[in-house]
């Protein structure tokens, strides 16, 4: 009884932990996602500002 119990602990702070991390991917995604829509220049180029050419302007 007690193994089942620890395991059923285990498996929920497991669950809550992931569920941080799959939160936080999913602001990083929707962050890139509402860049790319308000540049506006219809390509999907994420790392242009770390290239520096930010619209092709470099």
């Amino acid at each position: 009884m007690m193994k089942k119990f620890l395991a059923v602990i285990t498996l929920c702070l497991l669950g809550f932990s992931v569920s941080g991390c799959i939160l936080l991917a999913a602001a990083g995604v929707g962050y890139i996602v509402a860049d790319e829509i308000a540049e506006g220049d219809g390509k999907m180029d994420p790392l242009e500002k770390v290239r520096g050419k930010e619209n092709e302007a470099n």
